[in-house]
């Protein structure tokens, strides 16, 4: 009686979630402790009733010298390394690790029946088929048949020959997606139709399993890394948000269950491969897993891959470290090296006169080109020097070993740095096109010229001059064409000539191609450029020329035309007055001409017309002054004739004075 009582305390303090605490619950019969390892009788009737009666039968131990110990293992005397994975295979189930011996894996070939035919009996002989597969183990030491025939084996060629070209036969055609998805419906349906459905019972058993049948504390806890690398790929901001707490704890503990939730699935799934396991827990059937279907695309090219892949491996040296190492170095101390400064052209003085611009285009071509010669490769060259462990292999061992895979390594480093190059003279022409594309919507104005329209910087200086009967622009824009195309042709120029780092490491070589490569000028690349520029270059020769229109009212002082009027003017009979306005028309015109722009911004080009105006005005102030020294001529004339004649009454000295009187003040005037 004492000992029911205590067997009742001690049930009392079971859990009523555990599965032991169901094993009476269909009779009320009270729980037995479980049978001691070492007894080998047959269990009890009594034990045996409570437990084939019994709800919910226990899955797990409850206590045991390992965590996650099923049940099933109480009856067996097993270590931890024998049941460990012994419900994957149920045939070696009851084997142990002591009392296995070394295996040796068979080795199987195939040979062709007429070459082994000398090494079988002749009954053998005539019931075998063509070719026979032989296995070759240590016992066949023991067997005089199989070491003749291994002997026979060893020493006829075409065995090995037809062995070799059995490995190299093509696979099977890669199946299609359509066939590969019929394929796995067609395994599915087989499964299908030799499995039973889960009855409710079995549902019902199953899931009571999955929530209650393993506790928590039989199952390793999460590692924490799990948690820190979640929080990796989560923004700091969501991270730290207060609004977003609560759902954290929530999303955490939702993780949390999940991970117990996999792994007691698992550990059910696992413990019911085992028929016997099924049978004692009343499930006979557990519900099938959604089927996981993966289709494969066709890769015919499959063994051309692997043959590329092989070559890369062996040959691509584009993942060398030492490659990445020019590559920090150029993007450290080189990725804004240019061979033209624009950002300092357009920050310094402009415009620029035609030798100004193109000495200033040279003299940054040539420093680029310095700092290449001069830092660049040296830096590179001490690079291969310090980490010469990364690339010193491929270097023959001996004078007698071959130096093509040497050659072939700084082939593809010269072909990097190849690259490097021309991705600097590439960007240096885009800069320039850039340069000019400020100006790209042309120089077109409505007349009349307003100043204020073209604030941008202008470039270039074009001087206006007179080439009578005309006024031509120097340099023409011609000139100016080809002194903007010669800019492209400077940065190609300068980039040439390189020298490859082998050339610094190895300076005895002769004989080898040791220049890096570069941007050629018959490039379409180039030639876009070129063109780009071109159009804007035609967009702002509108502008100058239109603007010589405002000097078309002055044409008669460059042809000629206002000389001859003059001439014209003076072989005819006119008063003091007629002169003073001619002279008084000329000097308006002079100052009109005087008042005129010196500097003219056309957007690209700012035109230069001080050379010009100061040779109009030139002109009309000549046309003055003839005027001006004709009626001087006259009046003198008139003088010295009175003179000559003797005439000295009174009335003549008057008329004399008066018209010296009117001369000079004529002259004062004009």
């Amino acid at each position: 009686m004492d000992n029911m009582n205590d067997m009742g305390c001690s049930s009392q303090k079971i859990a009523k979630s555990d599965s032991i605490h169901h094993m009476s619950h269909s009779q009320m019969r009270p729980e037995l402790p479980p049978l001691p390892a070492s007894a080998e009788e047959e269990p009890s009737e009594l034990y045996q009733t409570i437990m084939s009666h019994s709800f919910y039968p226990p899955l797990m131990q409850r206590t045991s010298w390992t965590l996650a110990a099923p049940f099933k293992e109480q009856q067996h005397y097993r270590g931890p390394s024998d049941s460990i994975a012994n419900n994957y295979s149920l045939m070696a189930q009851d084997l142990k690790l002591k009392d296995l011996l070394k295996v040796y894996q068979p080795i199987t070939v195939n040979i062709p029946r007429e070459k082994i035919v000398q090494g079988l009996p002749l009954a053998n002989y005539s019931s075998e088929p063509n070719k026979k597969k032989r296995k070759f183990s240590p016992r066949g030491k023991e067997d005089p048949t199989r070491t003749k025939l291994a002997c026979n084996i060893s020493i006829s060629s075409p065995i090995k020959k037809e062995v070799a070209i059995s490995s190299t036969l093509p696979g099977s055609r890669p199946m299609s997606p359509e066939e590969q998805i019929g394929v796995m419906l067609q395994q599915e349906l087989e499964i299908e139709g030799k499995e039973t459905q889960p009855s409710e019972s079995d549902l019902e058993r199953y899931y009571y399993y999955l929530t209650n049948g393993i506790q928590r504390d039989m199952i390793a806890p999460e590692d924490d890394e799990v948690m820190h690398r979640i929080s990796k790929l989560i923004s700091n901001t969501l991270l730290t948000s207060p609004f977003l707490e609560p759902l954290m704890i929530v999303l955490v503990k939702e993780k949390e269950n999940d991970y117990y939730s996999s792994l007691m699935k698992s550990i059910v799934d696992y413990i019911l491969m085992d028929p016997t396991e099924r049978k004692r827990l009343f499930i006979e059937n557990i519900p099938r897993m959604f089927p996981q279907r993966v289709i494969r695309a066709p890769v015919p090219w499959h063994s051309v891959y692997r043959n590329a892949k092989k070559w890369n491996e062996e040959h691509l040296h584009t993942v060398n470290p030492m490659v990445l190492s020019l590559k920090e170095l150029w993007f450290k101390e080189f990725r804004d090296l240019r061979f033209v400064r624009t950002a300092e052209l357009l920050a310094g003085k402009l415009p620029l006169q035609p030798h100004e611009y193109q000495d200033v285009i040279q003299k940054h071509c040539m420093e680029a080109r310095q700092i290449l010669l001069n830092k660049w490769i040296p830096t590179c060259a001490q690079l291969f020097i310090s980490q010469k462990e990364q690339w010193v292999h491929f270097a023959p061992k001996s004078d007698y070993d071959s130096s093509h895979n040497i050659e072939e390594y700084f082939a593809s480093v010269g072909s990097f740095m190849s690259l490097q190059l021309r991705d600097l003279v590439i960007k240096s022409l885009e800069d320039l096109v850039s340069f000019f594309m400020i100006h790209k919507d042309g120089n077109d104005f409505e007349e009349p010229y307003q100043e204020m329209e073209f604030f941008m910087p202008q470039l270039i200086m074009i001087k206006l001059e007179v080439s009578e009967p005309i006024i031509v622009f120097n340099p023409s824009f011609d000139d100016c064409w080809e002194l903007i195309h010669n800019s492209f042709l400077e940065i190609i120029k300068n980039s040439r000539e390189i020298p490859k780092v082998e050339s610094v490491l190895f300076p005895e070589l002769k004989g080898y191609d040791l220049i890096l490569g570069t941007v050629n000028t018959e490039e379409k690349l180039v030639s876009d450029f070129v063109d780009q520029t071109f159009e804007v270059y035609q967009k702002n020769q509108v502008g100058p020329r239109k603007y010589l229109n405002v000097y078309q009212k002055y044409d008669d002082l460059l042809d000629n035309m206002a000389e001859q009027n003059i001439t014209a003017f003076l072989k005819e009979n006119h008063e003091i007055e007629d002169f003073v306005t001619r002279i008084g028309s000329i000097k308006k015109r002079r100052n009109e001409i005087a008042s005129m722009h010196i500097t003219v911004p056309l957007a690209m080009f700012c035109l230069d017309t001080m050379t010009l105006n100061y040779d109009l005005c030139e002109r009309a102030q000549n046309l003055k002054d003839r005027l001006i020294q004709f009626q001087v001529d006259v009046n003198r004339n008139t003088n010295t004739r009175y003179c000559y004649c003797g005439q000295r009454n009174s009335n003549n000295i008057w008329h004399e004075r008066e018209n010296e009187n009117m001369a000079r003040t004529f002259t004062f005037q004009h």
